[in-house]
């Protein structure tokens, strides 16, 4: 083992296999941001996570391939890459001593939470350094993604110019949609490039071309930046400006030698013209930052554009990782369980908020939300990997003499690319694209460093020459081999298994071919270890069930065994689910709906194991009151209708959500069986006499007054209940059931053509607004307990 000096400007010494897999990783870097296969049936996300996967374990592949043809390996010399490795071997740990492994190696579609990911992720951030050997390089990676960048802003452009239809490609189906993720993902990457082209144009000194399209680039990216509108990206870029203005105005940056006085004053307005993009971009971030709500407003409205993106708030963040904590201080939950926990310890508080019944898979940001899931050992893992990171950058950009421009601005826009990006992997959820962007400008910054004259010395291990580390290195390169190509097959079949899935539910949700989507699922159970499979295969078996009930052509007993054979897959099923995940309530709640479902056809033993599932996932759901309210219903379903057990569960799922509207429109369809109309409208009015503001109570006095056949009424309440909320689709519902009813047919189909706005999938208000403009009626069906239009 010996020390020495990498001549990294020596290209032609670099082995053709390494080459490969520099060329392998920029060419991944082009395709990721705008990468999609243009079919329902495949999943968006994974696609992405699996292209990134098969090239960095190939690039790997090449790499090791040239090493043990070469004889030795050239490793850089940096705490960074050092530290970063602790993160999978901790993500590991957690996985193994949480209970959770399962779900904590590869997830379900390889999240970014996952052992799996991190792994790879950190496997990029090494193997970058060791391949990126010239600037020319480093400088080609900028160039794909400023070519990905490209493609990206024509296509999202010609899509908001001509609408959600244009290029949509079967998947593409709002105006938010887009090649790279999700609506904020866009954002933060045109944030990034905004950044980048910032740095650009104040810290080179560029010609009139090369500075003309940076300039291009930068406003292409702020105008959308104004119509994304995503608060984050404003301050950090608002920031990033203000700090290259104040730096500008205070030092000069990229300052070297001596200068003559004509050289200085050159300089000067070289300068001057420099600071005039922070400022006008300074602005921009001020105006946005200060009136966002006005002036996105604006751009919205212009484009047809809007979007909400629903996060647990950093308190509720910080008492999930504190409750979880409790429990297993060290390792955590394990990695991508936070869902369960999120299930399991959320305050009841939540259920008073829109987002009452979402099951939040991540907490406030990527990084607390690791916290959770991979203990106090992982969070002191990340604080490490960024002070390590943080300090790397003080002690080579501000501490270190500038020796080299050219050198100092590449290491200095990787840095601070780096540096944006990993504040929104805190602050957010991003997804895989933006994820793997920063670590790869990471790997990017400390292969940057390498390419400085002071570059610090390399470690070269030589086990060409000594047949005793050749050994033992041949054989662990060997293995990480063999270990690179079992994780290319596995992920492989995860992924096959991924589209099996999708298709099975493109078959049952888009097509209708209940026969289609169950042999799909069949064979995703085949490839893949996933309860969700399970848990919709359960689903088809359901539908399968009706289907065979309802078929009088078939002779009794047929139909019987056939019954049997099909009751016994979905508990299969559901039990094969809830073997590879016991702690997901949902898990435990479809196998109390498989037993449910038949308690009215006298299946012995049915309800006992109804409510003992349905126990099970409210110990794992403590604050939900829909597992209350199913609970409720399963009393009634028994053949007595235990009425007053019902009343009982309602009762608690009212403590949970007094505003539950759900639970108390059954209550009110039991008063009505019972005959007490009159007692429970008295109630009603007293409860809306000390809550006059609730829309709720509102509703319900609606309800029992059109039951009691008083429509004035009724129409009086229900319509004080839309004032209330005007996005209260089932009181507008029913108001527009009382409009008809009392000829008042134009109101009645105004009603409906909000709610059709509210709820834009809904079928079945389509055709009542059709029957209703065909002066036909449209409530002529049956009385059903549950509500029009769900998830209030």
């Amino acid at each position: 083992m010996e020390y020495a000096k990498l001549n990294v400007e020596d290209k032609d010494k670099t082995p053709r296999f390494e080459n490969m897999a520099l060329y392998l990783i920029m060419g991944v870097m082009f395709l990721l941001p705008i990468f999609f296969i243009p079919s329902l049936s495949v999943p968006f996300s994974f696609t992405k996570s699996l292209l990134i996967f098969v090239s960095i374990l190939v690039a790997f592949f090449l790499f090791l391939i040239s090493k043990l043809k070469r004889g030795e390996i050239v490793l850089p010399r940096n705490g960074i890459v050092l530290i970063a490795w602790a993160l999978p071997v901790i993500y590991l740990l957690s996985a193994i001593f949480s209970g959770n492994s399962s779900i904590s190696y590869l997830g379900q579609g390889f999240e970014i939470d996952t052992f799996g990911f991190i792994t790879i992720m950190v496997l990029m951030l090494s193997l970058v350094p060791l391949l990126l050997k010239t600037k020319e390089s480093v400088f080609r990676i900028h160039m794909a993604l400023v070519l990905s960048l490209g493609i990206l802003v024509i296509f999202q452009g010609l899509r908001l110019i001509f609408g959600a239809d244009f290029l949509s490609f079967g998947i593409f189906t709002t105006p938010t949609a887009n090649l790279l993720g999700k609506w904020n993902d866009l954002g933060i990457f045109l944030g990034l490039t905004t950044i980048l082209s910032l740095i650009t144009l104040e810290g080179l000194n560029l010609n009139k071309l090369s500075r003309f399209i940076l300039c291009i680039i930068l406003i292409i990216s702020v105008v959308f930046l104004t119509i994304i509108n995503f608060f984050p990206v404003w301050l950090l870029v608002g920031l990033f400006s203000l700090g290259l203005l104040v730096y500008s105005l205070s030092k000069s940056i990229f300052k070297f030698g001596n200068s003559t006085e004509q050289s200085n004053k050159s300089a000067n307005q070289e300068k001057g013209k420099a600071t005039i993009p922070s400022i006008v971009l300074l602005i921009i971030s001020v105006a946005f930052i200060v009136a966002g709500s006005f002036l996105g407003g604006y751009t919205s409205s212009l484009f047809d554009v809007s979007h909400i993106e629903a996060r647990p708030s950093w308190q509720s963040t910080i008492d999930i990782t504190k409750e979880t904590y409790k429990e297993n201080l060290l390792f955590g939950s394990g990695p991508n369980t936070f869902a369960n926990q999120w299930t399991r310890l959320k305050s009841q508080s939540i259920n008073n908020t829109l987002f009452w019944n979402i099951d939040f898979e991540s907490g406030v940001g990527f990084i607390p939300t690791s916290f959770t899931t991979t203990g106090a050992i992982g969070g002191i893992a990340w604080i490490a990997f960024f002070i390590f990171l943080l300090y790397s950058g003080f002690k080579n950009l501000i501490v270190s003499a500038i020796e080299d421009k050219a050198s100092y601005y590449l290491s200095m826009s990787l840095f601070l690319g780096s540096i944006y990006l990993w504040v929104f992997t805190i602050i957010y959820i991003p997804n895989v694209v933006i994820v793997t962007l920063a670590f790869l400008l990471t790997g990017m910054y400390i292969a940057s460093l390498r390419h400085r004259p002071s570059a610090p010395i390399e470690k070269i291990i030589d086990f060409a020459s000594n047949p005793r580390i050749g050994f033992v290195s041949i054989l662990a390169l060997t293995i990480l081999l063999i270990i690179s190509a079992v994780s290319l097959y596995l992920v492989g079949g995860q992924y096959t298994s991924a589209v099996a899935f999708q298709g099975s539910l493109v078959a049952a949700n888009v097509e209708g071919d209940i026969e289609k989507a169950e042999k799909k699922v069949a064979t995703a159970i085949k490839l893949g270890n996933n309860d969700r499979y399970n848990t919709f295969a359960a689903e088809i078996n359901l539908a399968r069930i009706n289907q065979v009930l309802s078929d009088e052509e078939k002779d009794l007993e047929e139909r019987r065994t056939e019954f049997q054979n099909i009751l016994a897959s979905a508990i299969s099923n559901v039990q094969a689910a809830i073997k590879i995940d016991d702690k997901n309530y949902q898990n435990w709640s479809m196998l109390g709906r498989v037993y449910g479902s038949v308690i009215p056809l006298g299946v012995e033993g049915a309800y006992e194991s109804a409510q003992r599932s349905y126990s099970q996932a409210l110990l794992l759901n403590p604050h939900s009151p829909e597992v209350l309210l199913t609970l409720a219903r399963l009393e009634l379903a028994k053949d007595s209708g235990n009425i007053e057990g019902a009343k009982q569960f309602i009762s608690l799922a009212l403590g949970k959500k007094n505003n539950y509207t759900e639970a108390i429109f059954l209550l009110s369809q039991l008063e009505i069986q019972a005959g007490n109309i009159k007692g429970a409208i008295k109630s009603v009015e007293a409860a809306v006499v000390i809550e006059p503001n609730n829309p709720t109570f509102f509703f319900q006095l609606g309800l029992l007054q059109t039951n009691e056949g008083n429509t004035e009424k009724a129409i009086n309440a229900l319509e004080k209940a839309v004032i209330l909320n005007s996005q209260y689709s089932n009181a507008r519902y029913f108001l527009g059931v009382n409009y008809f009813n009392e000829d008042r047919v134009d109101e009645a189909i105004e009603q409906f053509e909000v709610i059709a706005t509210l709820n834009p999938g809904n079928e079945d208000v389509k055709a009542i607004i059709e029957s209703l403009k065909a002066d036909e009626n449209p409530f002529q069906q049956a009385e059903s307990d549950t509500l029009p239009i769900e998830g209030e």
